[in-house]
């Protein structure tokens, strides 16, 4: 199999650490010819966006969700959901609320990093981002991880995320932009101490380094 993509994208990292987890073998490649919307590439995937994954029967799948359901799927162990359906649904809920509130509200963020922003905008753009982060502090379920005792999709979902919320907030002047969320400050420490979790959160230190000297 193949995955198209970049290290920095959250969407490509979901994908990166679920394929980590089962132990996969995936070969990694930045699109062909140099862009997403180059002629190579959209003949890949004519959305023109990562990540893509290739199957070896040569299906190209675009869109992270549709990548994680199709791996979990097609290489059902080690699980990354849960057998119960209670305990399956937290799962989704947790990736969901991720990407229809903090994904949107930290979109709005990477527009305002630049000087000479208005204040009130960035401080309304702030506000977005806690609410989000409100609402995924709600749905968080476990202990060692997010959702129960057990590394899964949700994880997989929601840790390049936050690794946006803790490296940019504080350029915005937000110093612990996890303070006031005692579950996720939580969940946040204790991604150093999973493997999977760690080595994606290096790949995007060193790619956001590399790209814009943060």
């Amino acid at each position: 199999m193949k995955l198209y993509g970049s290290d920095l994208s959250p969407f490509v990292q979901r994908v990166k650490m679920q394929v980590a987890a089962k132990g996969l073998s995936v070969e990694y490649l930045s699109p062909p010819g140099g862009s997403l919307k180059s002629e190579e590439y959209l003949a890949i995937n004519p959305i023109g966006k990562v990540p893509c994954l290739v199957t070896d029967s040569g299906m190209a799948l675009p869109e992270s969700e549709v990548i994680l359901e199709y791996l979990e799927d097609a290489f059902p162990k080690p699980a990354l959901r849960p057998r119960k359906p209670e305990e399956r649904a937290q799962v989704r809920l947790i990736s969901r609320v991720n990407d229809i509130y903090v994904g949107p509200a930290m979109g709005k963020i990477f527009g305002l990093l630049g000087p000479g922003k208005d204040p009130e905008v960035v401080k309304a753009a702030i506000g977005d981002v806690n609410t989000a982060l409100g609402h995924l502090e709600n749905v968080m379920s476990g202990k060692k991880h997010a959702a129960g005792n057990k590394f899964s999709v949700a994880d997989c979902t929601i840790t390049p995320s936050l690794f946006f919320v803790v490296r940019l907030l504080p350029i915005l002047g937000v110093k612990a932009p996890l303070k006031s969320y005692k579950k996720l400050t939580k969940y946040w420490k204790s991604r150093e101490k999973d493997a999977v979790s760690a080595k994606a959160l290096q790949e995007m230190t060193v790619e956001l380094k590399n790209r814009f000297g943060m």
